[in-house]
């Protein structure tokens, strides 16, 4: 058993589902270690907003946490789970129904098995030609309108990179296909004011950082003087940029105290 519906056993969706048919629903992915997810709270929490302003009812963590221990019994180690929230079946078109009744999904998935070696060796990234749209109420959000994200990635196959990054509408450093951006000068930390997605991992980092983390804007002119470039969210944790757009990119002490402070605190026995 791998998907629940509802907590159900199942893998079959409605054709009506507005998160099929609209992309109406909110998501987290989450990492669990030997049946922990250390980032919990932060995942339940941002569901609960994003579900907040698709009008739906918070999710029950409760619930949810029961599910996942479910999809977790039989296995040991490593494991991802996603949980989606839908707005369900129901409304007329773009018109909601007047009382959502939202669906949820929770998929498992197996570890991947590259992150380590990333972690390790570093990935090679290229500039993508998709810029993040402008701010909105649904910028910070995990919502279910990936279709930019999936975009950058078939950019990164076409031309043999592991990530992209993302530029914003004034063509400022924004965030990475599916992770936010640590940008180091010299013994300065910063990441972009106002990436597309909020991520959990980056909030933790922030509050473990506090003021040593600054937040603001950085402009493409700028990227050559930066001394290193990492990206970090929730489940890959934080892996250092060794390439952009072909050009070698320096690895540096900062990216492996950060890894360090990362492991040893979320993931102890990891």
């Amino acid at each position: 058993m791998s998907t629940l519906i509802d907590g159900q056993a199942s893998d079959h969706l409605p054709a009506n589902d507005r998160g099929l048919l609209f992309g109406e629903s909110v998501f987290e992915t989450i990492a669990f270690h030997d049946g922990r997810a250390p980032l919990w709270v932060r995942h339940i929490e941002r569901l609960g907003k994003g579900a907040a302003t698709l009008g739906l009812a918070p999710p029950e963590a409760d619930l949810l946490e029961q599910e996942c221990r479910c999809l977790l019994s039989e296995l040991v180690g490593q494991a991802v789970i996603r949980i989606t929230l839908t707005a369900g079946s129901g409304g007329h078109g773009y018109w909601p129904a007047e009382r959502p009744t939202s669906r949820r999904i929770l998929q498992r998935r197996d570890w991947p098995m590259h992150l380590e070696q990333q972690r390790l060796d570093g990935v090679s990234v290229i500039i993508s030609t998709h810029a993040l749209g402008g701010a909105g109420p649904l910028t910070g959000l995990k919502h279910g309108n990936r279709l930019l994200q999936t975009l950058a990635a078939r950019e990164c196959l076409q031309r043999g990179a592991e990530e992209a990054l993302l530029l914003d509408q004034q063509g400022q450093l924004g965030e990475a296909i599916s992770s936010n951006l640590l940008l180091v000068s010299g013994s300065r930390i910063m990441t972009p004011a106002r990436p597309d997605v909020a991520g959990v991992g980056l909030a933790w980092l922030s509050d473990r950082l506090g003021d040593a983390l600054e937040i603001g804007s950085v402009g493409m002119d700028r990227l050559a003087t930066l001394s290193e470039v990492l990206v970090i969210n929730s489940v890959a944790g934080i892996r250092p940029v060794v390439a952009v757009e072909g050009q070698p990119f320096p690895r540096g002490p900062v990216g492996r105290r950060l890894q360090s402070i990362w492991h040893e605190e979320l993931f102890p026995c990891a």
